[in-house]
């Protein structure tokens, strides 16, 4: 479970509870009528061959348990409120949506070159996009103090080395060709993605962030 230490809030967050909420309800439907996860699941061989290109968009709004749902959930919450203040609400949806799709066209790329007897199996879930907010905030809150809530107590980590810690796992598991039927790859890509396009947009836009007082432990 993380914490942050503050909001940076100036506008409502109207695009994050709307996926929020689409995200729920998609998941009732999911319980509803178990073949939408086949239908709109992200497979990448399909991908590769040109195939069922709208899964691209589709699987970020699709999940597996409870369990899966309410991180996710949860993880947008605590992360793509900030973020869509800093785009605003049109530029932060099309930043999701293209982390997303990064994240899964990287994932395919990935797959055929390490994992080729996985290329077949479908994707869903909306971490590869969520990587790729996790990314773009700890590129405009760096220094934003996290506090994690662990088995072992609070840690306090600032944002950039939350982000650093997941991405040098991800990166690990990637390259070690871990086979637990997790997309690590997706996170790899939509990590990749976010992080470009926050880089992109903080180099070109230069957007007005209060910064996050400086605290020092």
């Amino acid at each position: 479970m993380v914490i942050e230490e503050e909001e940076f809030e100036r506008i409502y967050p109207v695009v994050t509870w709307t996926i929020i909420a689409v995200n729920v309800v998609i998941f009732i439907l999911e319980i509803m009528y178990p073949w939408i996860i086949d239908a709109y699941a992200f497979v990448p061989i399909d991908f590769l061959k040109g195939q069922r290109l709208e899964t691209l968009i589709t699987h970020m709004f699709l999940h597996a348990d409870v369990l899966h749902i309410f991180m996710n959930m949860y993880f947008c919450w605590v992360f793509c409120d900030d973020l869509e203040n800093v785009y605003g609400h049109g530029l932060f949806f099309i930043f999701y949506i293209f982390s997303g799709i990064g994240a899964a066209a990287i994932h395919a790329m990935l797959t055929a070159m390490i994992l080729p007897d996985l290329l077949d199996i479908g994707c869903i879930g909306a971490s590869g996009a969520l990587f790729g907010a996790l990314a773009a905030y700890a590129i405009f809150f760096p220094k934003r103090r996290l506090y994690i809530l662990s088995v072992y107590g609070v840690i306090r980590v600032r944002a950039w080395q939350f982000a650093l810690f997941y991405f040098l796992i991800e990166t690990i598991y990637v390259a070690l060709g871990v086979n637990d039927y997790v997309a690590h790859t997706a996170h790899f890509g939509g990590f990749i993605t976010g992080l470009l396009l926050a880089m992109i947009y903080k180099v070109t836009k230069k957007p007005r962030i209060y910064k996050t007082p400086q605290h020092w432990w």
